[in-house]
């Protein structure tokens, strides 16, 4: 999952996310990643259009947008 991550955030592409929210509802989320921490990522959401925090623990799924590059 890393590497989509930081290719997202190095080359400005967003990717799709498929998080687990707190109230434990999966939502599928596009976003363009703007900075990487330990725990986190800082991204624009483009479904709630604007930047989010997402906990790299609730992150499921990583891909590009085609189901078979999904991590």
């Amino acid at each position: 999952m890393a590497y989509f991550f930081k290719y997202s955030c190095e080359n400005k592409v967003p990717i799709m996310i498929i998080y687990l929210a707190k109230d434990c509802s999966f939502t599928q989320r596009k976003v363009l990643v703007k900075k990487i921490t330990s725990d986190k990522i800082i991204a624009y959401c483009y479904l709630r259009k604007q930047i989010r925090s997402f906990s790299l623990d609730r992150v499921l799924s990583v891909g590009t947008g085609s189901s078979s590059n999904a991590v």
